[in-house]
């Protein structure tokens, strides 16, 4: 039986998470990489009068995660728009999208109660 990988999600989006993402973008898969919702604001998403339950907010720690990892030297995206198929969300709001994906690769921080 063949099967074809088209898409993944991604748990955890670290620094192996972004590049794991980056380097299944860069062969043409489309990817969901999603992480945990921060505690609470910073200063700057306070002063512009977001709360917890902004979507900008929820979805923070993920797109900074990716952002560092597509500025590293090298980055690990090999075309700017490769980064188009990588989707973010968190796992609050976004885990029942990983019901459409082929394969579910879990890269979260080595704690036995975070994995659970």
């Amino acid at each position: 039986m063949k099967r074809s990988i088209k898409k993944v999600a991604i748990i955890g989006s670290g620094i192996m998470g972004s590049g794991i993402a980056c380097h299944f973008a860069n062969i043409g898969v489309e990817v969901l990489l999603l992480d945990i919702i921060p505690n609470e604001l910073s200063d700057t998403e306070a002063k512009k009068g977001l709360t917890l339950e902004s979507t900008i907010v929820r979805n923070r720690l993920v797109n900074e995660h990716l952002t560092n990892s597509l500025k590293s030297k090298p980055s690990p995206i090999y075309h700017q728009k490769f980064i188009s198929r990588i989707t973010t969300g968190n796992t609050t709001d976004d885990m029942a999208k990983i019901a459409n994906v082929d394969w579910i690769i879990e890269v979260v921080v080595e704690r036995l109660d975070i994995k659970k």
